[in-house]
């Protein structure tokens, strides 16, 4: 899978997929992003949601749970086997997503932490609290 990643005018990171799997670029806007959750405090973009994607899918391997392991406003990601597959939360049960193999996906999740870090490190404001989500839950 090719991956690149585009830098915004504030700051966040984009990772980019190309169009061959549509729903997965989306999950990946959605659910995970470089955006910081709401009221966490730092400059710039954050981590915090591709380290919840990659804790959540590691879990999920570990223990053979194929529920959603993150989700954002309208897409879900779980394991399916070896495999991470992205949705719509509102797709019926027999409406296949896009899938990608787990190793790309967590090759994805470790370059895009390296792209972030790298521009946090420069950020010289937060981002804007518009479009931030709630911290995910614990325990």
């Amino acid at each position: 899978m090719d991956v690149t990643f585009s830098v915004r005018d504030d700051g966040q990171v984009d990772a980019l997929i190309g169009p061959e799997l549509p729903v997965f670029q989306e999950a990946l806007n959605d659910s995970v992003s470089s955006l910081p959750p709401r009221g966490a405090p730092g400059n710039g973009p954050s981590t915090y949601w591709i380290d919840h994607a990659e804790n959540g899918v590691l879990s999920a391997q570990r223990t053979g749970d194929g529920r959603p392991f993150t989700w954002g406003n309208t897409t879900v990601l779980r394991l399916q086997g070896d495999t991470v597959v992205a949705s719509y939360d509102y797709a019926e049960p027999d409406e296949p997503g896009d899938e990608v193999p787990l190793a790309d996906f967590l090759a994805l999740l470790a370059e895009w932490r390296i792209q972030v870090m790298e521009c946090a490190s420069i950020a010289k404001q937060p981002l804007p609290e518009t479009y931030r989500r709630n911290p995910a839950p614990t325990g």
